[in-house]
């Protein structure tokens, strides 16, 4: 590393899958005096309940809370057609947290009426946490992502990074997530909204200002299906302030050996040919593995920002169509550069979803891998602060 940047945050990390995070719930959440609290979402993904099922198989006694997140969709949402599917998941959140506590918090993901109306969901989710008082008898808590949406899930981890990181003992902070491409690809999304926005906390700085003089550079990470979100997202962009360079990212390595190939021949015209980007500037990030997927992210922007110091440095732009795993590497690069560099964080919404084969879904549920991300707390403590 450059002796004149500065060290990456989350670096080493901790991120435990599958087993790994089975024995580790078992391991830490038996230890006298844990009060956790788990953070999910009402939804149609049969992955909804999987990590709060593991938690409690593996620690049936723990003083758990719940807090379900239920989102006003409005009345022409797509998703209001899987209402089966909400249903059933709901009925197996219940039933898993008979002796435990629930709280529910509606979060209204639109605002306004007609052609005034506007995405605010992301703003809303800033504020389902309003202070540390709020989450201070805790001695950790779980964001599961895998029924959020993105827009909902960055400003809600952003804003509790933001309440617990400060403190001297921080609460253990881990966001958890049910991965399984084979769901996510019979889960196609349809159409990119046209209501473009830099997430709430994550703007780096961009949306504040219409005309940026230093150099814009764009990292996108790239999924399947995701296209016409690419075009929206660099026609925004490109009404703000020409990129000087686009840097699109690639699973890899990936369970797929071939997802690369596959992506590259999906998005060849628009990159290649309707762009002109250069193979060189394609960055690759392991498909599993948020932290090294951040660590890369982050050390790219911090470079780019040194080189370009004539210019008064840069800003960058981040833009995730590939998996919410990955996702998380994202945020830790925007929420860690928000000051030094400024990294703005543009989500491209879909229209809705549309699931094909609801039973061969459901089939593919018990496929999906467990990943937990440890973001704050014990491990990233000075051995002076060590209590425990």
């Amino acid at each position: 590393m450059d002796k004149k940047m500065s060290p990456n945050k989350w670096n080493p990390y901790v991120l435990m899958r599958n087993e790994e995070t089975a024995s580790f719930f078992k391991d830490h959440f038996t230890q006298e005096g844990r009060k956790p609290l788990f953070i999910l979402a009402k939804g149609f993904d049969v992955r909804m309940n999987i990590v709060i099922s593991k938690l409690i198989e593996c620690c049936p006694d723990v003083d758990l809370e719940c807090l379900l997140i239920e989102f006003d969709e409005g009345p022409n949402s797509s998703s209001h057609k899987y209402k089966s599917l909400v249903d059933e998941n709901i009925q197996e959140l219940t039933t898993l947290l008979s002796n435990k506590t629930l709280v529910r918090r509606s979060v209204a993901l639109l605002g306004g009426t007609g052609k005034n109306q506007k995405r605010v969901g992301d703003r809303n989710a800033a504020g389902i946490i309003h202070s540390y008082d709020e989450i201070s008898k805790y001695t950790d808590i779980v964001v599961d992502i895998s029924a959020l949406p993105r827009g909902i899930y960055f400003s809600l981890i952003g804003k509790i990074l933001s309440l617990v990181e400060t403190k001297e003992s921080p609460i253990n902070l881990f966001v958890s997530v049910a991965e399984n491409a084979a769901i996510d690809i019979k889960t196609k999304e349809f159409g990119a909204d046209d209501d473009l926005n830099y997430l709430h906390g994550f703007g780096g700085r961009i949306e504040l200002s219409s005309e940026i003089e230093e150099p814009v550079i764009w990292f996108p990470i790239l999924g399947e299906g995701k296209v016409e979100h690419f075009r929206k997202a660099y026609n925004h962009i490109m009404s703000q302030n020409r990129p000087y360079e686009i840097c699109p990212i690639l699973p890899f390595p990936a369970k797929n050996p071939r997802r690369v190939d596959a992506l590259i021949v999906e998005y060849h015209s628009l990159l290649f040919d309707e762009l002109g980007i250069e193979a060189k500037s394609i960055m690759y990030v392991p498909e599993q593995n948020p932290f090294e997927a951040y660590i890369r992210l982050n050390n790219a922007i911090k470079n780019y920002n040194l080189s370009l110091k004539p210019l008064k440095g840069c800003k960058a732009v981040a833009s995730t169509f590939s998996s919410k795993l990955l996702s998380i590497g994202t945020l830790l690069t925007a929420y860690e550069l928000r000051e030094e560099i400024g990294v703005g964080v543009l989500n491209v919404d879909s229209e809705g979803y549309i699931i094909d084969d609801i039973e061969g879904v459901k089939n593919l549920k018990n496929q999906s891998e467990l990943f937990l991300s440890w973001l704050t707390g014990q491990p990233y403590q000075k051995p002076d602060q060590k209590s425990e």
